[in-house]
């Protein structure tokens, strides 16, 4: 008996060692897993991110781009109504770690209410702002997000955003402003231009409303003036103040759609005058090409584009379509030459396409009425407004002119904005690019995509079975395991 009693004390003593052991070594890895956890974390330091495009990364050119802000310089962001473990909040970090005197700062509308207030930020709102002196920049969360249409991705553009929002607000950073006239039934840019617009301002370009009748000029700080489509005739006094604009080197970008009436607007014909161009609004182009048309709709065209300085990302690869689109006419080579400006054709049309002005004309060949042969939809007219002498540079005023503005606004031809086709948006940017001072911004856009997988019905089968069957069986062998091994004991 003392035997057994013996051996039933050496087993418990065991079984008890054993046990204590096993939670010491429960209880270590347990601590050792917050340890590292809280350690990890006091260092701060940034997710791995695996990504293809980079989302969750800060890259060089944003970089090298903050690293050039002054280290005296205070920035501060604010991030309303974010989590601190968001995606967000983890990149805006990743700027604090370039540059020591950006400060990030997760907050609500309430916890700041002095900033709510000033910056006019609404409760859970998801806004971001950014402070630096007395500059500042607020960005909505719509704004960190585009949409191709032609590739069906989302295109993330936050970094794009954040970075040129902070050299905005530094003394590195410089917004463009570029004016848009309003006053004659001209499309509206937050109505009618809202992507362009939204594209622009990424850029670090901004773009105001101009009513001439309130003011006596075009500002001094004005880059570009845009003319979108206007359907009433200028009063006599915006037409002095444009024409002063121009002969003081102002530039023009000038968008214009055809219309069904020719309506006599003889003040804006006095501006283009300016140029010697003459813009026919009364009719439409008719491509006879059909590589130079989509759909099989020759009012729907693709011109071929001309090498240009506003082209020249585009020419050789590039394609833009225009949708029912007038033309352009030009003065004649001496009487440019007496106005001092020099024509640059940027985009035309096929030799076979024709001109109609006769529009309840139902053939789509054409008749002895229609102009036929190529014609100019897109011009660059630069104007030497005055020439150049030993101590001063010429000062050009340069117009350019499309004989289309669908090509650039929001409204959809088969659910995709117009602007989304081809490279319709990248020869909107090109075009302000060229008649304004490129700003101190980056183009940084990552495309989410989405990638759709539908299973054949053996593979769907195969993924079944995996899923339900499998684990089945591992269930039942594990228990014809254990079976084996208690009735062998």
């Amino acid at each position: 008996m003392k035997k057994i009693k013996k051996i039933f004390e050496s087993i418990k003593l065991k079984w008890l060692k054993d046990r204590i052991l096993t939670l010491v070594l429960i209880a270590i890895l347990i601590a050792a897993f917050f340890g590292i956890n809280i350690g990890v974390s006091a260092l701060n330091l940034s997710d791995i991110d695996l990504t293809e495009e980079k989302l969750f990364t800060l890259t060089d050119k944003s970089k090298d781009a903050i690293a050039a802000i002054p280290d005296d310089e205070e920035i501060n962001i604010y991030l309303f109504d974010y989590l601190e473990d968001d995606r967000l909040v983890d990149l805006a970090k990743q700027y604090a770690k370039v540059k020591n005197n950006i400060k990030v700062e997760v907050t609500t509308a309430t916890e700041r209410a002095d900033l709510a207030e000033e910056y006019e930020i609404q409760t859970e709102s998801y806004s971001i702002l950014i402070i630096s002196g007395n500059k500042h920049k607020v960005i909505n969360q719509a704004e960190l997000s585009t949409f191709d249409y032609s590739t069906g991705n989302q295109i993330d553009v936050t970094e794009q955003r954040l970075t040129n929002s902070i050299i905005s607000v530094s003394s590195i950073g410089k917004i463009v402003p570029i004016y848009v006239l309003t006053g004659h039934k001209e499309y509206s840019v937050a109505s009618n231009m809202s992507i362009f617009k939204q594209y622009l301002e990424l850029e670090n370009y901004e773009l105001k409303d101009l009513d001439l009748l309130k003011s006596d000029s075009v500002p001094e700080d004005c880059e570009t003036l845009i003319i979108a489509s206007p359907r009433a005739d200028f009063t006599d006094y915006e037409t002095d103040i444009i024409k002063k604009y121009i002969n003081n080197g102002g530039n023009i970008v000038w968008f214009n759609d055809a219309f069904a009436k020719d309506d006599k607007t003889p003040n804006i014909q006095s501006i283009l005058d300016l140029y010697g161009v003459v813009l026919d609004r009364n009719g439409l182009i008719i491509e006879q090409d059909a590589n130079k048309m989509i759909m099989q709709q020759p009012n729907i065209i693709i011109p071929t584009i001309q090498y240009s300085g506003v082209t020249s990302s585009l020419y050789g690869n590039g394609l833009v379509l225009f949708f029912s689109s007038g033309r352009l006419r030009f003065a004649e080579d001496s009487k440019l030459e007496k106005l001092k400006v020099t024509k640059t054709d940027l985009l035309s049309t096929s030799d076979t396409s024709f001109f109609r002005t006769k529009l309840d004309l139902e053939s789509l060949t054409a008749t002895k009425d229609d102009d036929v042969g190529s014609s100019v939809v897109g011009a660059v007219m630069d104007k030497t407004v005055k020439d150049a002498t030993d101590n001063e540079e010429a000062v050009v005023s340069s117009l350019v002119i499309y004989a289309n503005n669908i090509f650039i606004l929001d409204e959809s031809i088969g659910n995709i904005p117009a602007i989304y086709f081809y490279n319709n948006l990248d020869l909107a940017l090109g075009t302000i690019g060229h008649t304004a001072e490129a700003p101190e911004g980056l183009v940084i856009r990552k495309s989410v995509e989405s990638t759709y997988y539908t299973a054949t019905q053996a593979q769907d089968t195969i993924i079944k079975i995996i899923i339900f069957v499998v684990p089945v069986l591992i269930v039942i062998l594990g228990i014809v395991v254990w079976q084996i091994r208690r009735r062998k004991k």
